[in-house]
């Protein structure tokens, strides 16, 4: 429902504000962004927080099918925030998000408290795999009307891919901005798990399980595995 009311959302502001210039409308889609991002965080059970192109797909489809066998659901229902709730009260809401918008709706200053109060799974990946992964997302799949709107260059630039991750807007600044920034909020963040995508490469069983234990809904050792079976590339690409 929140993907409809976002399309319906740039749509509307694209007709009715037809003649503001291009930064006056990525404010608005931005601003309102931020205000479906924390109406979500508050609804949540569970934040589950990322930079783009961490891994956090691959860990959706793990955490999907495990809640789908232990409660009997459809096997091609993808977790969407409650969606899965709504069908089983045992399942938690987990709002997935990359946290870059609610500072547009609510301003700079001290944004981040809004997380504070919730259980957080801090998904890390190293920013060069991070950087890079995200060059060839913006070249090729990337919708163009999205890259303005996170301040990626122009649909159609022919910006070399060294040049993309030394980008202030888009590449490793960016990136390691992000990380720094929710470093030094974890202080402040006692139910916050930071988990690297690394660790959920090499030890991915033991890396879902502490994370299912996080949640509140810790698995048995073959519920995990089922789930990690499921996840693979090949049943990925299907």
């Amino acid at each position: 429902m929140t993907n409809l009311i976002v399309k319906f959302q740039h749509f509307f502001i694209e007709v009715v504000f037809f003649f503001l210039p291009r930064a006056k409308k990525t404010a608005l889609q931005r601003s309102f962004r931020g205000r479906l991002e924390l109406r979500d965080v508050r609804r949540s059970d569970v934040v589950l927080l990322s930079f783009a192109k961490s891994g956090r797909t691959w860990l959706r489809v793990m955490l999907s099918r495990f809640y789908q066998q232990r409660h009997g659901l459809e096997a091609g229902l993808l977790l969407e925030f409650d969606n899965l709730k709504r069908l089983n009260p045992a399942v938690p809401a987990i709002f997935f998000t990359h946290g870059n918008y609610i500072e547009d709706f609510t301003g700079p200053d001290h944004w981040q408290r809004h997380f504070h109060g919730k259980k957080v799974v801090w998904l890390l990946r190293d920013p060069r795999d991070v950087a890079v992964s995200q060059y060839f997302q913006w070249k090729h799949r990337m919708k163009a009307w999205k890259k303005p709107l996170n301040d990626y260059p122009p649909h159609g630039s022919d910006i070399g891919i060294f040049d993309f991750i030394m980008r202030e807007e888009s590449g490793l600044p960016k990136i390691i901005e992000f990380m720094n920034s929710w470093q030094a909020e974890r202080g402040r963040m006692p139910n916050l798990l930071a988990i690297r995508y690394e660790d959920l490469r090499t030890r991915t069983e033991e890396t879902l399980a502490e994370i299912l234990a996080f949640v509140g809904t810790a698995g048995s050792a073959e519920e995990v595995k089922e789930a990690v079976d499921f996840a693979a590339y090949d049943n990925m690409k299907k």
